[in-house]
């Protein structure tokens, strides 16, 4: 891979975090104000009210316990401790463990060796490019949200964790095949796939982040990424810099979804 190709990933690496973040920050002010608004519940005080509200934040996104009212949540100095801690720009943020990535390929490229598989490049030169780059990529949404329905691109690796995600090599079962199905069976048909393999998980099984070698009609074997999510899936795309430009707004959290996530101080009293 030559630098003009690198420099082109860091940039859409970069373009991510930056639209990820700044939604993420609209749906934390977001959040504060809704929090602020609800009504102090019938014979309540308002301490108790005031630790009411920084409950219902806290279900959502984790803030430091010395925060006694919503509003400190947006101090700029909480607010740069979230960005790491809650991965507000949609990337996890441990360091990047090189050893322990190489020794996922090597568990993937095993896989695929024994299904009898053939492909010219492996890893994808562009999706191992990125894992130098962060440990793993997150998706758009406040934390609660992502627990609750985002799915990786890529799933950070953790050590003793690896078995599941080295055994994630498959090969679709097409919904014309005599008998038999699997995962990806009536997705992604426009495609010839020879091999896939899951570099993110998420809350459902039935889903996730693909790498998956294939070709179409008019697009020669190569790599390319797609998701699913049970029966929906995304289109197929070339490389990880249209993956990104696709997966900043994939299952993002709008402020309905955020509305519907926090609990009244009714709930909680």
């Amino acid at each position: 891979m030559n630098q003009e190709r690198r420099e082109q990933i860091e940039a859409a690496l970069r373009q991510y975090r930056e639209t990820v973040l700044q939604h993420n920050l609209f749906l934390l002010r977001t959040l504060v104000e809704k929090v602020e608004a609800e009504p102090t519940p019938a014979n309540c005080t308002e301490p108790a009210a005031q630790s009411l509200r920084m409950q219902a934040i806290q279900e959502l996104i984790e803030v430091p316990e010395s925060i006694e009212v919503p509003r400190d949540v947006l101090n700029e100095g909480v607010i740069s401790s979230l960005i790491l801690s809650a991965s507000l720009e949609g990337v996890d943020n441990d360091p990047v463990d090189l050893s322990l990535r190489r020794e996922y390929f090597a568990g993937i490229k095993a896989g695929i060796i024994e299904r009898g598989v053939e492909v010219a490049e492996f890893p994808p030169s562009d999706l191992e490019y990125l894992c130098t780059l962060v440990s793993g990529i997150t998706g758009p949404g406040l934390p609660f949200h992502r627990e609750t329905s985002q799915f990786d691109f890529i799933t950070p690796l953790r050590s003793g964790k690896m078995k599941a995600m080295i055994q994630a090599v498959g090969v679709p079962v097409r919904s014309d095949a005599e008998g038999g199905h699997n995962q990806l069976t009536g997705l992604w048909e426009d495609w010839e796939i020879a091999i896939v393999f899951k570099i993110g998980g998420g809350p459902r099984g039935w889903g996730g982040s693909f790498a998956l070698y294939c070709r179409s009609e008019k697009k020669e074997w190569k790599w390319r990424y797609g998701v699913h999510d049970e029966e929906w899936y995304s289109d197929v795309y070339d490389n990880v810099e249209e993956f990104l430009g696709f997966y900043v707004h994939f299952n993002e959290q709008t402020e309905e979804d955020l509305e519907d996530d926090i609990s009244s101080l009714e709930g909680l009293a």
